[in-house]
């Protein structure tokens, strides 16, 4: 019976597991366009979701159990949204603003610890703001950023290789977050 009873125990540790972890460092690529509406007005307000408090450009202390580390921008040959620039460009609605990626670990949950869109490499005319990636039980992406007088300030769970859309009425950002290698 013993056998028995410790195949049993590993088979349901194994299945009790979590595919990926739920907790603790690690590094993550995040691959964001932003783009404009054709018929945006740049008035309007923003975004839906939770509100961000903070717009720190969070510091990258090497390791700080409280501050995300920025490890650098992605390769232009990493980006995996580049169909996405085009499919928008193509279609004649939208204007792709800006394609960027960069490396970086994620801050804790409800620090609004992070990096601005400048720093990261996604600057454009009138574009400001800061994007958050924070970990707890579960990964969470935000932005709090503007385009002209319009504002996106939202913070969601994000999974792993899946896109993201946050929107506003004037400007929008695709977003995918990934673990880096």
């Amino acid at each position: 019976m013993r056998p028995l009873t410790l195949v049993l125990a590993l088979c349901l540790a194994t299945f009790a597991l979590p595919a990926t972890p739920q907790t603790g460092g690690g590094a993550y690529n995040v691959e964001i366009i932003v783009f404009r509406t054709s018929g945006g007005s740049s008035d309007a307000g923003g975004g839906n979701g939770d509100r961000l408090e903070s717009g720190g450009d969070g510091g990258d202390a090497a390791g700080g159990s409280g501050v995300a580390r920025l490890i650098g921008p992605l390769p232009a040959a990493n980006l995996q949204l580049g169909g996405v620039a085009e499919r928008l460009r193509a279609s004649g609605a939208y204007r792709p603003l800006v394609h960027a990626g960069w490396s970086q670990t994620p801050s804790p949950w409800g620090s609004r610890s992070g990096f601005s869109l400048a720093r990261v490499g996604a600057g454009a005319e009138g574009l400001s703001g800061t994007a958050y990636l924070e970990r707890g039980q579960f990964l969470h992406l935000g932005f709090s950023i503007t385009l002209g007088r319009a504002t996106i300030n939202e913070i969601r769970r994000v999974r792993l290789g899946e896109k993201n859309y946050f929107d506003n009425p004037d400007f929008g950002v695709i977003a995918v977050v990934t673990a880096a290698r």
